[in-house]
């Protein structure tokens, strides 16, 4: 009786593992199938060509710059 018991532990814990090994697959799979993170968009400054990304520049008409003392500059006449 114990035998039998022992294999159906056994096999219970094959059955785990087995099911374990597929989850990870699966994980490594959706890792390499998504695409790669982006860079973000880059922009150079109308003041002093620095390159920033577009998210930290500031936008006045179509000129980026890279702080309001920059901007504030080209606005003069």
């Amino acid at each position: 009786m114990g035998l039998i018991k022992l294999l159906i532990l056994l096999g219970l814990a094959y059955v785990a593992f087995l099911f374990w090994r597929r989850l990870q697959a699966a994980q490594v799979e959706k890792r390499r199938s998504a695409p790669p993170p982006q860079a973000p968009r880059m922009v150079r400054c109308a003041q002093c060509q620095l390159h920033l990304p577009e998210t930290l520049a500031l936008r006045r008409d179509d000129k980026w710059y890279c702080c309001s003392e920059h901007r504030d500059v080209d606005q003069r006449p």
